[in-house]
């Protein structure tokens, strides 16, 4: 069986007196959407950003492929790890092609040779391998991976539909071929019925291309219809990780239970 492709351990970390994260462990394994949610101010983006190294534990350690992530250079840890967030941060001067094209442009690939496990399971899968053919990007075969029409490439953000600017910073975090999408709270400022399609369309995305993900979110049924696993935090700490029917039908306390109670 693989290493776990993430590792939290024993990781606390304090912003001056207020306690963020204490003595919180976990292991993502490969190929594994990891949904975390609990209440605003848990702890769930501090885990992270802990993860790219946007910030340091206090104490313990991360691991990401093994290495320990106080070890690892910064830009050398970031180009295996795609960072999508709420309000997806486009930058509003550059097309959509060229926005897509920004980080694989930083990290200098030119082609892509992300293996796919999954590739050869259906007829009907993707894979990343060949998808960009040096000098320029297909943009437009990316486009299409996430669910947008190729024409809109020459379009700049302020053009776009919040679900479609949503679904370009999905596309710009491939791009660099990650094997890790960290992923916080990546919906929550579009419509519900955008959300909804949103979600269905990171599960087919991760059928196929099979990316570890971390996902935040504070929505339970998001996270329910998500993970693989759920990890349910609270003040900082881990409370419960397991499935969906761990979670419902086995809470480890009364706040999950709360949690979890319409689903």
């Amino acid at each position: 069986m693989d290493k776990p492709v993430i590792v939290f351990e024993k990781v606390a970390k304090n912003y001056g007196e207020t306690e963020v994260l204490s003595d919180f462990s976990l292991e993502v394994n490969r190929g594994e959407i990891i949904t975390m949610v609990g209440r605003s101010g848990c702890g769930k983006t501090t885990a992270l950003k802990l993860v790219n190294g946007l910030i340091k534990p206090d104490s313990g350690d991360v691991y990401v492929e093994g290495r320990r992530v106080a070890d690892c250079d910064n830009t050398e840890l970031r180009r295996n790890i795609g960072y999508v967030i709420q309000g997806v941060g486009l930058f509003p001067h550059m097309t959509v092609e060229k926005n897509i094209a920004y980080v694989p442009s930083l990290t200098h690939k030119k082609g892509f040779a992300l293996a796919n496990p999954r590739a050869e399971r259906g007829r009907s899968q993707f894979s990343l391998k060949g998808l960009f053919s040096p000098p320029k990007i297909e943009t437009a075969q990316l486009l299409s991976i996430v669910g947008l029409e190729p024409d809109l490439a020459g379009r700049y953000p302020s053009e776009l539909s919040g679900g479609q600017r949503q679904r370009v910073g999905i596309a710009r975090a491939i791009a660099a071929q990650p094997d890790i999408l960290l992923m916080d709270e990546p919906f929550g400022a579009v419509d519900e019925i955008t959300r909804r399609a949103l979600q269905d369309e990171l599960l087919r995305l991760h059928s196929e291309l099979g990316f570890t993900i971390l996902f935040v979110t504070h929505d339970i049924s998001e996270a329910l219809k998500l993970g693989t696993r759920i990890m349910v935090m609270e003040s900082g700490r881990v409370i419960q990780v397991g499935t969906a029917d761990e979670i419902i039908n086995n809470p480890a306390n009364d706040f999950v239970r709360e949690l979890v109670g319409g689903n």
